[in-house]
């Protein structure tokens, strides 16, 4: 299992300015903060978890991907960390494992009103309330307590995570799939409002029908100047596929996305693309690039 700072640091300048104001009702965490929720769990954080909620917290959970650190609990020997994309599953760890494997399940919550309180939290948060938090976060934290007080009370549904690549089922690549799935996720459903920007673009759709010697191509023509973005090939591996989820320029001047769905490439900036990297880019790719679809 790896720590991930590193490239959730690298991530991290490649979220727009523009996304700002819809991630401040939430924040990132402190090391305080951190020690106090695992004293509180009675467990030392895993260090790819202990990274994101450091440094993407506040994308992950406005994006509903992570579960706020004030309100991980237990339930029975499982702890969840995450909501899977699409599915509604948590996705966390089982107690004594130090391995890094993941579990998904279904939430056993009787009453079904686990929810009211993260609403609450949530309400409490966007409008600065922090005794509303504070309220929220102890109501809740005190109603999976008595939860957990029979011995019999487990999740639904438990399994563990297996399959390949290595996203799917490791905590330190399933974090980054994650990340690097928001920031996507926020582009993709925000370039009608932002026409005028060119720190995002989207290239050419991929032929409908390609081959694996296609991508293989581009990812010999972009070597030079794309790197994957961990050292840790695995970390950001699609499998068989020749391409890696994404890649960070030489220069750290930019983002390269593919995406869990190799459908078109998206190409991050920290300022509007310039001519050079951008033409050097269309070169490699074969792929023109562009504000929207």
């Amino acid at each position: 299992m790896y720590a991930t700072e590193k490239e959730l640091r690298i991530l991290r300048q490649f979220i727009s300015p523009k996304h700002m104001e819809g991630l401040k009702k939430w924040k990132c965490y402190s090391e305080d903060e951190i020690l106090a929720a695992e004293k509180r769990l009675h467990v030392k954080l895993p260090s790819p978890i202990r990274d994101i909620y450091r440094h993407m917290a506040d994308l992950l959970v406005t994006s509903g991907y992570l579960r706020p650190l004030e309100l991980l609990h237990w339930e029975g020997r499982y702890l969840g960390f995450f909501l899977a994309p699409g599915e509604g599953d948590i996705i966390g760890i089982k107690k004594g494992s130090s391995s890094g494997d993941l579990y998904a399940w279904e939430e056993n919550d009787p009453k079904d009103i686990a929810w009211e309180y993260e609403d609450e939290l949530a309400d409490a948060c966007e409008e600065g309330d922090e005794e509303g938090k504070q309220k929220a976060v102890a109501a809740y934290q005190k109603y999976w307590k008595k939860l957990n007080i029979p011995l019999i009370h487990a999740p639904l549904n438990i399994h563990k995570l297996e399959h390949e690549p290595r996203f799917n089922h490791a905590l330190d690549a399933y974090g980054l799939f994650l990340v690097i799935h928001a920031i996507r996720e926020w582009e993709e459903m925000s370039w009608h409002e932002h026409a005028d920007d060119r720190t995002c673009l989207f290239s050419d759709f991929f032929p409908a029908k390609f081959s694996m010697e296609y991508f293989q191509k581009i990812a010999d023509r972009i070597k030079d100047d794309f790197k994957p973005l961990s050292d840790h090939l695995e970390l950001t591996s699609l499998g068989d596929f020749p391409l890696q989820m994404a890649y960070v320029h030489k220069n750290q001047e930019a983002l390269l996305v593919l995406g869990q769905e190799p459908v078109c490439f998206m190409v991050l900036t920290k300022t509007d693309a310039k001519g050079d990297l951008l033409e050097k880019l269309q070169e490699q790719t074969g792929l023109a690039f562009h504000v929207g679809f």
